[in-house]
């Protein structure tokens, strides 16, 4: 008796679980032949984790959930809605996303968006729209860490943040010229029972924090896997091929860790001046493995599609990189 033909999605599928799961025995291989080197990398993650990103954004996961369950985005919704409607066809409570996520940084904008789909304030046709808009990163990562820090000037900050935010900007307003507008009005939920969601806020705050933590010490060790066996190689001196006319040496192995994981990324760009720039803008606005594994865990949640979010940010990330050549070249850094 024949067996029937298994159709081609199911095809596609066994074989990229059988292609995932090859690598992941390489990976868990190269785990145990070096222990010490892959557990001092993901310990270096962890302290990452510990010292920058816990501080930072553990307050604006509880608050951004304590504002959303307090009927605040249903609130600044009924005086957005014009706004962002006409603007890029969308709900006033994206407004309300956009500025959390503006202020705090990813995946703050990821996750309230998330919260928004689950409090039904934002509908699943509208998550990877919103979700594109609303995954910026914020001043105290770009102005403070990648600008200050990195590349010791607050000037070459400024002109990331705002080159990274024009270009998320942007690329939505002209994206949404081709989205069908709904002039239907839309009805928000009643606000929730105060009860219980100081508990609530917390308890999310505290799974997602972790959630972070788990990725970047999983990115570091991967990082450090990729770095171990060369593979990194050939990207880099692709990467160093297309940046070359900046007139900055060593910029594509710092590009391709950038692609990884964004803070080592823009460290090593940093150490090589300011004309490596423009790659520090796409790395910020595009995010990295990292940063969009984080994005995508809290959207897929919203009903966002991983395919089309990834074009989204790519168009951002090099809409970035020219408007800050751009601005560069406009204040001489």
């Amino acid at each position: 008796m024949q067996r029937a033909a298994l159709p081609k999605k199911h095809k596609n599928a066994a074989r990229f679980a059988a292609a995932a799961s090859a690598a992941l025995l390489f990976i868990l291989v190269f785990i145990a032949i070096s222990p010490k080197r892959y557990a001092d990398a993901c310990l270096e993650g962890l302290k990452t984790w510990l010292l920058f990103v816990v501080p930072s954004l553990f307050p604006f996961f509880v608050f951004t959930s304590l504002l959303t369950k307090l009927g605040f985005a249903s609130k600044a919704a009924g005086k957005l809605s014009p706004l962002m409607e006409k603007g890029f066809r969308l709900p006033g409570t994206a407004a309300y996303c956009f500025l959390m996520s503006a202020l705090s940084g990813y995946p703050v904008g990821s996750r309230v968006a998330c919260d928004l789909a689950e409090n039904s304030m934002l509908e699943k046709k509208d998550s990877t729209f919103a979700g594109a808009l609303c995954s910026t990163s914020g001043p105290m990562f770009v102005i403070g860490s990648v600008g200050a820090a990195m590349f010791r000037s607050a000037a070459c900050g400024a002109v990331l943040f705002a080159s990274h935010l024009t270009a998320v900007i942007a690329v939505s307003f002209i994206a949404a010229r081709f989205r069908k507008r709904e002039n239907a009005p839309r009805a928000l939920p009643p606000l929730r029972n105060a009860d219980n969601i100081l508990y609530e806020s917390v308890y999310g705050g505290v799974v997602s924090i972790l959630c972070v933590g788990g990725f970047i010490s999983l990115f570091y060790v991967l990082s450090e896997m990729l770095s171990a066996v060369k593979l990194l190689a050939p990207l880099a001196w692709l990467f160093e091929k297309m940046l070359s006319p900046l007139g900055a040496q060593g910029a594509g192995i710092a590009f391709a860790e950038g692609l990884l994981e964004v803070t080592h990324g823009c460290a090593a760009l940093s150490e090589t001046g300011t004309a490596t720039l423009p790659a520090a803008a796409f790395l910020i606005t595009f995010g990295g493995a990292c940063i969009l594994a984080q994005q995508l865990s809290y959207l897929k949640r919203a009903g966002a599609k991983t395919g089309a979010f990834l074009l989204f940010k790519l168009a951002q990330g090099v809409a970035a990189f020219f408007i800050c050549l751009g601005l560069c070249a406009l204040f001489r850094l």
